[in-house]
């Protein structure tokens, strides 16, 4: 228990330094499902959607005005697994931001991906390596420029008894094309308690931080109440 409070620690630590130069800060809900299945011994598909409701501006607080729908994600991916502690992944996601108001954003996005697990001990560690490549439609201009960026992850389980456990992970976003105006441009930070309630399904109630670069030492500091469901389905029988 030491060691995720420490980890835990850190990751608020990270996020402490941020706020330093903080310029917007809301809260709300982010209801999530992750679903996967096992295809063959090699193949795994996976489907992740969540959405995100801010309630409140802490810095302003009017619940009549500050709730709204601010951003809906929907992302199908297949897996190849390279060993059992390596696989790689590619993806398309479909995200929309302000998602029932005029000023609405799409965007379309793949990306490739690499994991790593390992354990020690008890902890389950995971590194994720991401390439995004994203058209997100201007629609003053009605362009949809050609951006990218690179993600890192790091992240971990570890039990706290046979149906309880606890997770964390920290993600760094950089951008990597010309013109960026920023190199670093978000972070998110999770830390929650799950639950095993069979084989198949899992619960996960937890904190998400989210922060985005808005501008030069501008952030936009999102605090969401994370409930997310995980489900996961085997199409072949696991080997013995």
């Amino acid at each position: 228990m030491k060691k995720q409070l420490l980890v835990l620690s850190f990751l608020f630590l990270l996020s402490s330094t941020i706020l330093n130069a903080q310029s917007i800060n809301i809260g709300g809900v982010f209801p999530t499902i992750d679903h996967s299945g096992t295809i063959s011994n090699k193949l795994d598909y996976s489907l992740y959607y969540f959405a995100a409701f801010p309630l409140v501006n802490f810095d302003k607080p009017d619940v009549s005005k500050d709730s709204y729908f601010h951003l809906f994600y929907a992302e199908q991916a297949l897996s190849f697994k390279a060993t059992n502690k390596l696989s790689f992944t590619g993806s398309y996601v479909y995200q929309r931001a302000n998602v029932i108001y005029d000023n609405y954003v799409n965007e379309n996005r793949f990306y490739i991906q690499a994991k790593y697990k390992h354990s020690i001990k008890k902890i389950n560690l995971t590194h994720r390596l991401r390439f995004d490549g994203r058209f997100v439609h201007n629609r003053f201009t009605n362009e949809t420029p050609f951006t990218h960026r690179v993600r890192y992850l790091i992240g971990f389980d570890t039990p706290i008894n046979e149906k309880l456990y606890f997770t964390a992970y920290e993600e760094a976003f950089l951008n990597t094309f010309k013109d960026a105006g920023v190199v670093y441009g978000e972070n998110w930070a999770y830390a929650a308690l799950g639950k095993k309630l069979n084989d198949k399904n899992k619960i996960e109630a937890g904190i998400l931080y989210v922060t985005w670069n808005i501008g030069k030492t501008n952030w936009f500091n999102q605090y969401y109440l994370q409930l997310t469901w995980i489900s996961h389905l085997y199409f072949r029988k696991k080997k013995e």
